[in-house]
């Protein structure tokens, strides 16, 4: 919710008092929840700049920042980024001279890094008069990581998308079989390949003939049409299961615990493509590249389009996010794309809050400049909609039209922020998001009594400005009867422990999390995990 004190003044003049306590009363909560990963984003994100006359150096990087290979069989996709003084980067991979200080450790095979031999070692790459260099570290490098159903097949039912919603993922599966959405339920997916129907699905004899290898290949009628080559790594990696005998995993198999997507926070020109590396951590502390495995989507493929390979493409001037999913988890980061060679210079403007800051960091990156002051009709009609909800009066208006204070704005903003209205307007409000109503029964929610006690306490709260963090605190963690202690009615209106805890997540932490209910969230990082144990907290 932006302040409408500061919004409507258009950074006029600095803020009141009065304002600051209005704005810790309604923004209190971000502040506390979200401030230091918003503060941490400006601080990483503070070297671009859109005006001519930047500071900010070129830089030349490669990511990741370190590779590190424990086998014969893993693989890391590089990316070499170059980051102009305007903050537009370019991937430069194929125009870098790039190479690998000792090439008996490791060898590069276009964009991939492959081990050689236990050791150490650096890889470098110099572009434009810029050289930089990161270390690669190999161990067992003659060493083959026995194959597991939950890392390595799994992750292909994922990327080949046989286990989404529209396919053997949905409820009822498709064509008689059913996988898990997006394989939350990696157990019950091993039955359902190798006990649900014996020597149909998976055939140890033959490990090329197996049903679910034919399928896939196209080699037989498939609803699903074909989803990956033969020889590719995909299939290489259940045939490489079902010629292992279809092991299961042991109960302490390592399991990915975090997803990285690298370069983030892209600033790029129309028609410039960008190579992206999604890393997953496990919980054995070791990291994989699972670039190959990944699935890709942008959220706005006018503005920039990605293959299953993760090669972005910038199109036209707009926004997007490059999403990426793995396992359980769905990372993404923002991309911003301009049109090439755009000559912009940012106005100089007084920022007078954090806000003011964040937006002038994004203008600056969309090259867009700051709206104009507005009119004194402008600002005096807005201020009063959106503190008091009413236009202002003939006489109000008369008055502040022909005030010369220079600090009239906030005056009027103090002003409005002690009427009574403004109270009534956010008590409205608020009263909605809470549900604080009466059916007359009180069997089926709150009786009368406890809505009038439960509206005249946040009543109470917003007209002694309360900061917003302690009213959230003071009803979440309430006790006692709804009668002596009014807030518990927060608990008395939901008796429902999943509705009250989706109705928690969403008014005070704007997450949706019903879609986790029942299967991992398609669209977002929930778990079923994450949801019933928010619910159980």
């Amino acid at each position: 919710m932006t302040p409408p004190a500061e919004s409507m003044s258009n950074r006029s003049q600095p803020a009141t008092p009065r304002t600051a306590l209005w704005r810790g009363l309604f923004i209190g909560t971000v502040a506390l929840l979200t401030g230091l990963a918003i503060w941490f984003s400006c601080w990483r994100e503070s070297t671009i700049s859109a005006a001519a006359s930047a500071t900010v150096p070129q830089t030349l990087r490669i990511v990741p920042g370190c590779i590190t290979l424990h086998n014969s069989r893993e693989k890391q996709t590089i990316a070499v980024c170059f980051t102009r003084a305007d903050g537009i980067s370019r991937d430069v991979t194929l125009e870098a001279s790039v190479s690998i200080a000792d090439p008996s450790v490791a060898k590069l095979q276009g964009r991939l890094v492959l081990p050689l031999q236990e050791g150490h070692t650096e890889l470098r790459a110099t572009f434009n008069g810029h050289a930089v260099a990161v270390p690669i570290v190999v161990s067992d490098a003659d060493k083959d990581r026995p194959v597991s159903f939950k890392l390595d097949v799994m992750p292909v039912f994922l990327r080949a998308g046989c286990n989404t919603g529209s396919c053997h993922g949905a409820a009822r599966g498709k064509d008689g079989f059913r996988l898990s959405l997006f394989g939350f339920d990696a157990d019950g997916d091993y039955y359902r390949l190798t006990r649900e129907l014996a020597t149909r699905r998976i055939n140890e004899a033959q490990p090329a003939q197996s049903l679910i290898l034919q399928k896939a290949i196209g080699a037989v009628t498939h609803t699903g049409g074909k989803r990956f080559e033969v020889g590719s790594d995909l299939y290489g990696s259940v045939l490489r299961w079902i010629e292992a005998g279809v092991p299961q995993d042991a109960a302490d198999v390592a399991r990915p615990v975090a997803l990285e997507l690298l370069p983030d926070n892209l600033l790029m020109e129309t028609s410039a493509t960008q190579q992206v590396i999604a890393i997953a951590r496990y919980s054995d502390g070791q990291s994989r590249d699972v670039t190959n495995l990944a699935v890709f989507s942008t959220s706005n493929d006018t503005s920039a389009t990605v293959t299953p390979e993760g090669l972005i493409t910038a199109a036209s001037r707009g926004e997007a996010f490059i999403m990426a999913r793995f396992a359980t988890f769905t990372v993404g980061t923002p991309l911003i794309v301009i049109p090439p060679e755009l000559k912009f210079d940012f106005p100089q403007i007084a920022e007078t809050n954090y806000i003011d800051a964040l937006v002038d960091q994004k203008l600056r990156k969309l090259r867009i400049a700051p709206s104009g002051l507005c009119t004194d009709e402008e600002f005096l009609r807005r201020v009063h909609i959106d503190l008091i909800g009413m236009l202002p009066t003939r006489q109000a208006h008369d008055a502040f039209m022909i005030s010369r204070d220079l600090n009239k704005r906030e005056k009027v903003v103090d002003e409005l922020l002690k009427r009574r209205e403004f109270v009534d307007l956010w008590v409205m409000k608020w009263a909605e998001r809470l549900e604080i109503r009466s059916d007359g029964n009180a069997n089926q929610g709150l009786s009368y009594k406890s809505a009038v006690l439960y509206y005249n306490w946040l009543e109470d709260k917003i007209s002694h400005n309360v900061p917003f963090d302690k009213m959230v605190r003071e009803l979440i963690s309430c006790s006692g009867g709804t009668f002596r202690n009014p807030p518990t009615n927060y608990y008395q209106n939901t008796t429902d422990t999943l509705k009250l805890a989706e109705n928690t997540a969403q008014v005070f932490m704007g997450v949706r999390t019903q879609c986790a209910q029942c299967h991992n969230h398609p669209f977002d990082r929930w778990t079923m995990d994450d949801y019933y144990g928010f619910a159980s907290f």
